[in-house]
């Protein structure tokens, strides 16, 4: 699965999870070394998953050296950024800087979501559980392994409105394609809108999934 399209969201969402994956390694006052095993991790961790779901080994990240080069590049921006940025621009920015990790997230989780459905839904267009489960996986795979990474508990399991939105966007792309007729274009643009403002607006608003609560007292929760 190489077309143009396809390879376009792998590139945007390639980049913005090593961006976001440098982002928290700094945060967490990590070495060079250190930055570049969680950004890497974020950036390629749910291709890998995905491709290994497919039999295609060895994965896409190891088959070129393109990879290697959007996370390096990227994380020689945030390096740069936090370096040599004179300290009163660094200081009015940084306290924006969670929410540029916010939307590198978010843009990641949109990107991701579109690449691993339409690998799925490219080779095996019958099974669309498969193709959602592909989207999904490849969208949050690359978190969790950098929250695992960085000593936090996962996101995806507590976070505001986070795989859901992956799930949803996988399900406008192969519904609008395949009942509604759009062109796989429209359909992948249309799933990547969907899921990056449905993560943004969760954030904002602070939109969670239900959560089971006590209604008694328990010895064992």
């Amino acid at each position: 699965m190489q077309s143009i399209w396809w390879q376009v969201f792998d590139i945007l969402g390639t980049s913005a999870f090593a961006l976001s994956g440098a982002l928290v390694a700094i945060s967490r006052r990590m070495d060079l070394f250190g930055i570049f095993v969680l950004a890497a991790a974020t950036a390629v961790g749910g291709g890998i998953v995905r491709d290994l779901m497919l039999g295609h080994t060895p994965p896409s990240a190891f088959r070129t050296t393109l990879y290697v080069w959007i996370i390096v590049l990227s994380i020689v921006a945030v390096v740069l950024f936090i370096r040599y940025v004179n300290v009163s621009s660094r200081q009015r920015l940084v306290h924006q800087m969670e929410s540029v990790y916010l939307v590198c997230d978010a843009i990641g989780l949109g990107s991701f979501t579109v690449t691993g459905t339409l690998m799925g839904f490219y080779y095996y267009p019958q099974y669309w559980v498969l193709n959602v489960t592909l989207g999904v996986l490849t969208a949050v795979g690359g978190g969790v392994v950098r929250d695992v990474l960085a000593g936090q508990i996962p996101g995806v399991l507590k976070k505001e409105i986070y795989a859901t939105a992956a799930l949803a966007g996988a399900c406008i792309l192969l519904s609008v394609h395949i009942y509604w007729g759009f062109t796989i274009y429209a359909a992948s643009t249309l799933s990547f809108a969907f899921t990056v403002c449905l993560r943004l607006v969760a954030v904002r608003f602070h939109w969670n999934l239900p959560r089971v609560r006590r209604t008694t007292k328990s010895s064992i929760f």
